[in-house]
């Protein structure tokens, strides 16, 4: 089935059990002089709401409800209940503003145990339901692309079950094949089939139909440059789309931007002295890339490499790159030598969420070897983007050429509630120490 549905399913579970418990266990299981029994009606339903959404925030910040997040059993305990315990934490200092008490602290663990082991137990269901009924699929594609789309969805195995290629010669038997094999959803190349299908019949009989694109782009989350062509190229003029929109995220750059290195500051002076103790001044590092419509701008990092790590000329950067210094190795990993480009976010070369900008040495090998390369200047870069969250390190031609997959992805679905889901997935992967 689908894995959104999956995670609508625990959000749902999740919220209406965190409401629910703010209200039972204060009720029916505190005493009558509990802070949250004292307070109206409104007000704890208020409380209950909040509660609610603190703990799919701290759910999201924390990676609960991933799909793609491989953990053990201890983890999968500690998850819920770091998320319910922070939630709860919120809680107790809202209460606390508002009615000038605290909630009690066997209240307090209360309420944080049992809205952990309710998202535990729900969210465990939920996994075994959606494992034991995947989506029946039926690629009626070329043996190359269906090879392309197996291997892009082997992060999450258990998504599809699918189901042995028919002829594309047998157009009259793909109805009857379609049900005979209960097919819960038809994926077809319809700019490259050389027959004509009866789509609405097929969709009669309960067998969803998605052109390759769409299926791409709703299951994976990527768009292959190689896929794409002028019709659907033409839909991404984005700097006409919506002013209004593209307004209020400037805004919210500046504003973020601003308190992010107004709170960072003192760690940023901590790490100065670190870099300086470590390998000398310069502090910060400098580079020219390509950013908005092709414009070139500087870029701003802490310096995180060697003073001659380019001596011989422009290279890649690796994963596991010897130029870069031991406190670099840190810096990179937690995204820290990142901070200094809020600064480009408020000059306004950049964004807090776009596409990541490229060196102009590499820009014409790039647009020659990867297809629709200059797809991704029709938005501002970022400091983040769809690419950094969902794809491992760029240090190669092909490499970009399936970062700019997820690029292409981000044009297409431009949205505040994307970038929301990628600012999340940012912060988790910093949690994890991975870039």
């Amino acid at each position: 089935m689908d894995s959104k549905l999956e995670k609508s399913c625990k959000i749902f579970c999740d919220f209406l059990f965190a409401v629910a418990v703010v209200v039972i266990v204060p009720l029916f299981f505190s005493p009558v002089s509990e802070t949250l029994v004292l307070v109206t009606k409104e007000r704890m339903f208020a409380y209950s709401l909040f509660f609610g959404l603190s703990c799919l925030l701290f759910g999201e910040l924390l990676g609960l409800r991933e799909q793609n997040l491989q953990i053990g059993l201890a983890k999968s305990l500690v998850l819920p209940l770091l998320s319910s315990f922070l939630a709860s934490l919120s809680l107790l200092l809202l209460v606390w503003a508002i009615e000038y008490a605290f909630i009690g602290r066997f209240a307090f663990g209360k309420i944080a145990l049992v809205t952990a082991l309710a998202s535990l137990f729900s969210n465990l269901l939920i996994n075994r339901f959606f494992y034991n009924h995947p989506t029946r699929c039926l690629l009626f594609v070329s043996s190359k692309r269906r090879q392309q789309i197996i291997e892009a969805t082997q992060a999450n195995p258990r998504m599809f079950h699918w189901v042995d290629s028919i002829s594309k010669n047998k157009k009259e038997s793909l109805q009857s094949f379609c049900r005979e094999e209960k097919v819960d959803l038809l994926v077809i190349d319809e700019e490259n089939t050389n027959i004509d299908i009866d789509v609405v019949q097929i969709l009669s009989k309960g067998t969803q139909v998605l052109g390759l694109l769409d299926f791409w782009q709703k299951y994976i989350g990527c768009i292959p440059p190689s896929e794409v062509n002028q019709s659907w190229l033409s839909k991404l003029d984005l700097r006409m789309r919506n002013p209004l929109a593209l307004k209020v995220k400037r805004l919210a750059d500046i504003v973020l931007s601003i308190l992010a290195l107004a709170l960072l500051a003192p760690l940023l002076l901590i790490v100065f002295a670190l870099v300086f103790i470590e390998s000398g001044s310069p502090l910060f590092f400098s580079q020219t890339r390509t950013g908005f419509l092709n414009k070139n701008f500087t870029i701003y990092k802490i310096r995180t490499m060697k003073n001659d790590a380019e001596k011989i000329g422009a290279t890649w950067a690796s994963k596991n790159d010897e130029r870069v210094t031991i406190i670099g190795k840190i810096l990179r990993k937690l995204r820290i030598d990142e901070i200094p480009q809020f600064w480009n976010v408020i000059k306004g070369d950049m964004s807090i969420v776009g596409p990541r900008p490229e060196r102009p040495e590499f820009q014409d090998e790039l647009k020659q070897s990867v297809p629709h390369w200059d797809a991704r200047h029709l938005v501002k870069p970022g400091i983040t983007g769809w690419a950094q969250i969902k794809y491992r390190y760029a240090s190669s031609m092909e490499a970009s050429e399936q970062k700019l997959a997820y690029d292409l992805y981000y044009l297409r679905n431009l949205s505040f509630a994307l970038d929301f889901e990628i600012i999340l997935g940012t912060l988790r992967s910093i949690g994890k120490g991975s870039r």
